[in-house]
């Protein structure tokens, strides 16, 4: 049998990841099980994973698991009952909220999870009156595996974001639905020969197997690009986009930008959220019938040429309004491509108006697999962009932590180990992307 690795798992809005990689950082084997969002919940989860399991043990059946690990979307709410089962889930973007009266506010609450659970109780009385806890979606599979139940907590600034005894007595909500934390990266459990059973497919996947907390998706992004240091920059880019800058201290936003405790005590995490990114990119396809071509063919038909900026010109309009203003898919799709690009643009501008300039930034997720579309983005944005070797940073992350816990060290030493860089685009054509971008802003304006 081939040296341990780690077991590495992200479940997404819209697909499950998971990942071998062993303890210098290299990606042994990979695996993308996708899924329509609106149907993401326990079952689909499950399956996925299985599926993943069977995937890996295929492409390297001579892995052994020293550990796995589990990160995931949030504030996604898994309701799990007494009995054991679990209640159709509360998904961060389905849009079930309920805050408490205004009258009981002195602002909005900090809590990103309260207000869904709220809603279950306003809305379904009787189911969430089964509810024993409400767990996220990693440690719903972290608990199935065998672990105990746990809300995994990034660090302890992140509390007020999660609950506290005043906001679940604002809300109304039993504190005792609501686990107890336990530390990112910290032991959470061992694989049990019931949760080894469930996945006999995976022979790898043993009891025993340490169970290590990962946390909310975004969080173990910055691990595994390695956005550590203030003034690092990190492009999340999937469905949606976030661009999150490490930074020394907070900044007032108000709601143009998030400010959150970062992974790293006493540091914060100021992010400019794109929420249609590549979820704009899959509408395209669907609703051209395009969703089954591969991305690299579809890119090399709307970039044909790395230097002909010319296919772009008059491009400016606003393709989430004017679709049927495109005489053909080749043209909306280079205009698709362009609104991405400036969202990006944009973003940035955002935060360098907050202090917070960059030249360059890691990129993390699917969209950072794709050469053509990487150099684009570059161009468009007017930054480089920093590929690492494992794009997913939310994996690359979770073995990090996974690695940091068995060798009882802090995540830093073993995130300089195991994060490197493969490539970077630098952007080009800055006068002709410079004008174009001024005149889309004008245009968005009038």
């Amino acid at each position: 049998m081939m040296a341990g690795v780690i077991l590495s798992v992200d479940i997404g809005t819209s697909s499950l990841k998971a990942a071998f990689i062993d303890f210098d950082g290299r990606l042994i084997a990979f695996s993308r099980t996708a899924y329509r969002p609106e149907q993401a919940g326990p079952a689909v989860w499950e399956r996925a994973f299985a599926l993943a399991l069977e995937k890996l043990h295929t492409l390297a059946p001579d892995a052994g698991i020293d550990a796995l690990c589990v990160s995931g979307n949030g504030p996604t709410l898994a309701p799990l009952t007494r009995e054991g089962a679990v209640l159709p889930p509360l998904l961060w973007h389905d849009g079930k909220t309920v805050l408490p009266p205004k009258d009981d506010l002195s602002g909005p609450p900090q809590s990103f999870f309260l207000p869904h659970a709220a809603w279950l109780k306003e809305n379904e009385p009787e189911a969430y009156k089964k509810v024993n806890f409400f767990i996220s979606c990693h440690e719903w599979l972290a608990h199935k595996l065998g672990a105990g139940i746990f809300t995994v907590l990034p660090q302890g600034s992140y509390e007020p974001y999660y609950w506290d005894e005043e906001q679940c007595r604002l809300f109304g909500l039993d504190r005792g639905k609501f686990p107890p934390f336990i530390k990112m990266g910290s032991v959470m459990g061992r694989v049990s020969a019931e949760g080894a059973a469930s996945f006999g497919s995976c022979p790898a996947l043993k009891s025993g197997t340490p169970i290590i907390a990962g946390g909310p998706d975004f969080i173990t992004a910055l691990i595994g690009t390695l956005t550590l240091k203030p003034g690092d920059v990190c492009c999340r880019a999937g469905s949606s986009e976030g661009i999150n800058v490490c930074a020394s201290s907070p900044v007032r936003a108000g709601a143009v930008l998030r400010v959150l405790p970062h992974a790293k005590e006493g540091f914060w995490n100021i992010g400019a959220v794109i929420p249609s990114s590549g979820r704009l990119f899959e509408k395209y396809r669907n609703d051209t019938g395009q969703d089954s071509r591969s991305y690299e063919d579809h890119l090399a038909e709307l970039i044909p040429r790395e230097d002909d900026t010319d296919i772009f010109r008059g491009l400016m309009a606003e393709p989430s309004v004017g679709w049927d203003s495109f005489n053909d898919t080749i043209s909306l799709g280079r205009a698709i491509l362009c609104k991405m690009g400036y969202a990006v643009r944009s973003a940035l501008e955002t935060l360098a108006c907050a202090g917070f300039a960059a030249n360059a930034m890691r990129v993390s997720g699917g969209q950072a697999k794709n050469s053509r579309w990487n150099q684009l983005k570059a161009d468009i944005a007017g930054v480089s962009l920093m590929i690492p070797e494992i794009a997913d940073g939310e994996l690359a992350g979770n073995a990090v932590l996974a690695a940091s816990a068995l060798e009882a060290s802090g995540f830093e030493p073993a995130a300089d180990r195991m994060v490197r860089l493969r490539e970077v685009y630098n952007p080009r054509n800055a006068d002709f992307w410079d004008e174009q971008y001024r005149v889309y802003k004008k245009g968005s304006t009038d």
